[in-house]
């Protein structure tokens, strides 16, 4: 065996070797794009579900606030009626206290005027 030949084998057993070194990397990576795509496909099914919830929990959120939004105006409306109860309540009681103040007002002093001059009569009568 000249060395030429011997050069040669050795060169074929390398290109083997490369051979079953590439086929073995080669065939990690097709296992890993494997998992890769089923992990892939697994994130794509739960973001969709995820998606969905979202779209639920929003809905929800949207009906909840129409319910408060219902509450809030029916609680201003509510405040309205209020406010111009009193006010009105306020104008009709007013009145008419003014006048019953004012003439309890007078009587009192018409009072005090009859009873000083009664007073000052019987003085009179006494004397």
């Amino acid at each position: 065996m000249s060395v030429a030949e011997f050069a040669a084998i050795i060169v074929a057993i390398s290109v083997v070797v490369m051979a079953v070194v590439l086929v073995m990397a080669v065939s990690n990576l097709n296992r890993t794009l494997t998992k890769l795509e089923e992990t892939g496909n697994m994130l794509r099914t739960e973001g969709i579900e995820a998606f969905r919830e979202l779209r639920q929990l929003i809905a929800d959120a949207d009906a909840e606030l129409d319910k408060v939004d219902l509450v809030l105006d029916r609680a201003d409306q509510a405040t309205t009626h209020i406010s111009e109860t009193s006010r009105r309540t306020h104008e009709a009681v007013q009145d008419p206290v003014i006048r019953t103040l004012a003439v309890a007002s007078g009587s009192s002093k018409v009072a005090r005027g009859w009873l000083g001059a009664r007073r000052k009569r019987n003085k009179a009568d006494a004397s």
